[in-house]
């Protein structure tokens, strides 16, 4: 397991999409990739997020919420930004690596209805699940 590549997903608050990302990519192809995530800044992963994850047999559990301090001491083959606006806020990373940008829109978790909340975090797992397995056919060696 020593020649897995390493990726960091990054988000704005590592509460929703870089924590799926993390989930998907850990359980699809854990013997190809270590894996991470953290935020511009940091929170508690929706609650949502978890129980949707856990529906659909995935472990959010090694999963947690955090800024780029936390990892800044390891070193990452790639960086997958949720959006590519991330860009711009992105601390310096001072060694060679590969930057890749997706375009996951903010999902708003804020919503009274919580039945149509569920549907928006497991539209986008489809969406951030099929992200993932893009990445790993074409970045897996």
């Amino acid at each position: 397991m020593g020649n897995r590549k390493s990726v960091c997903f990054i988000s704005d608050n590592n509460t929703c999409r870089s924590i799926i990302a993390e989930v998907y990519l850990r359980s699809l192809a854990r013997e190809h990739f270590e894996v991470h995530s953290f935020g511009l800044k940091a929170d508690r992963v929706n609650y949502l997020v978890a129980d949707v994850l856990k529906q659909r047999g995935q472990d959010p559990n090694y999963s947690f919420s955090k800024v780029y301090e936390v990892i800044e001491n390891q070193k990452f083959d790639y960086f997958v930004l949720m959006n590519q606006e991330l860009k711009k806020e992105l601390p310096a990373i001072n060694y060679d690596h590969e930057l890749v940008g997706w375009d996951i829109p903010k999902l708003a978790l804020d919503g009274d209805d919580e039945g149509q909340l569920l549907k928006d975090v497991n539209t986008l797992c489809d969406k951030i699940e099929d992200q993932v397995k893009t990445f790993i056919s074409k970045y897996k060696s």
